[in-house]
């Protein structure tokens, strides 16, 4: 009797969620909100808490946790505890928070922390919030790329490349960082743009949705806006033909006033903690755009992109497949693709501090998924190539996974230089000690 398998969004969901909760289960991770995520989660910790957006007494708990000088180094022009982190994952969050907050006035949850937010119920509320947001991006870009593909071949791409992606360390080990809400806000661009790519005239519901998600994206992490290329370059490419210039300013001002409005959150908080509408908390020096560090980005032993996760490659190799139909889709991708890689090698830790591979790479998810489900279909007919390339896809997920391991165990450091041997012997080394 032959397995009828459904390659739906359905199956694909149910075997994340069982992953997810396996994964859990088994490697037993510590859900503190700490390092990055202790600032993204101040914006809604100090709201539901204080009614305020005071930050000194949330940094002040920080410091003690982690031996640090935040609330010195954080001192602004105003006189005020700045925040350098975006405010759109805590808005994301917020609906998780809420409900952690009826839980403990429900039940009595033990709270060893100086001020009330950062127990049990709230750990648990952000890695659901994380989880919802990120199941929810992969829909939006399966139903993307449902338009132009097979669903089997999108089914196969996105376990592939979230098997051998940095993505499943920040579900799993550091949820309370905003990278899986990044897969939320950039699917949803993608999957705007995709719907304005296939439809024959700009559809203004999805120039609207665009433009929303342009906005959320510059929420949820600023260097993310430079995906507005993508439906920009589309509308530029449907309006060209007409030369109708009115068109192009009725467009651009939707686009435009969409996403001011939904950006405005971060323009207020700016000029509240900063006192100005626009600003850099990080400090001038965050960026070296000069002196990108492209090639240490990518292959420095250091979280170099493409020797963490060596397989992401292949998604870029399929976009060379995918060109032959979708020129100019492609041309958009790449470009997007470069202008992330320019942006986050040109920052003065272009490393990404305390990172699992170049986890700021983990926005490009979607386009990786693209790449590979266009290899996927290539190679399918090929039964030799094909063998090959799920051992190889196999391998590259079980390096991972182990690679994830002895960073979470702390026999590869997550802040510090390592070799290539560390690196590629650190799998060898979980395996002995299991």
């Amino acid at each position: 009797m032959k397995l009828d398998f459904k390659f739906n969004i359905f199956t694909l969901l149910t075997v994340l969620v069982l992953a997810l909760i396996i994964s859990v289960a088994i490697l037993k991770p510590v859900w503190q909100i700490g390092g990055d995520g202790f600032g993204y989660y101040s914006y809604a910790r100090s709201l539901f808490f204080d009614g305020n957006f005071d930050f000194k007494n949330e940094f002040t708990l920080f410091d003690n946790l982690y031996n640090h000088t935040t609330v010195d180094n954080l001192q602004t022009v105003i006189g005020k505890v700045g925040n350098p982190f975006a405010i759109g994952a805590a808005i994301l969050w917020s609906p998780f928070i809420l409900l952690a907050m009826l839980t403990t006035h429900i039940w009595q949850f033990q709270d060893p922390f100086a001020i009330p937010g950062y127990n049990f119920p709230f750990q648990i509320a952000i890695t659901l919030g994380t989880w919802f947001y990120f199941l929810a991006g992969i829909v939006l870009i399966f139903k993307a790329l449902q338009t132009i593909l097979n669903k089997k071949y999108i089914w196969w791409s996105t376990i592939a490349a979230l098997a051998v992606s940095p993505a499943p360390f920040y579900l799993i080990y550091e949820p309370s960082m905003s990278h899986g809400l990044t897969v939320f806000s950039v699917a949803l661009l993608f999957y705007a743009s995709l719907k304005l790519y296939k439809s024959q005239n700009i559809n203004y519901k999805y120039l609207a949705l665009a433009a929303l998600a342009s906005g959320l994206m510059f929420l949820i992490r600023w260097q993310d806006i430079v995906f507005f290329v993508i439906p920009v370059g589309i509308i530029i490419y449907k309006l060209w033909p007409t030369r109708d210039w009115r068109q192009y300013i009725l467009t651009g001002s939707i686009f435009g006033s969409l996403f001011l409005i939904i950006a405005l959150p971060q323009f207020f908080m700016w000029k509240h903690l900063y006192g100005s509408w626009l600003a850099v908390p990080q400090g001038s020096s965050f960026f070296h755009l000069t002196h990108p560090h492209v090639w240490q980005f990518l292959f420095s032993s250091y979280h170099g992109l493409f020797i963490i996760h060596p397989l992401l490659i292949l998604g870029l190799v399929g976009l060379f497949y995918a060109f032959k139909k979708h020129k100019y889709l492609v041309i958009l991708l790449m470009f997007a693709f470069c202008l992330q890689l320019y942006i986050n090698s040109g920052l003065y830790d272009w490393y990404g501090g305390g990172s699992f591979g170049a986890r700021r790479m983990i926005s490009s998810l979607f386009i990786f998924i693209f790449g590979l489900a266009f290899l996927f279909k290539h190679v399918i007919s090929k039964k030799f190539i094909k063998i090959i390339l799920i051992i190889v896809m196999f391998t590259g997920f079980l390096f991972n996974g182990l690679l994830m391991m002895a960073y979470a165990k702390n026999i590869m450091p997550l802040n510090a230089f390592t070799s290539y041997s560390q690196i590629y012997l650190a799998p060898i080394n979980i395996l002995s000690d299991l």
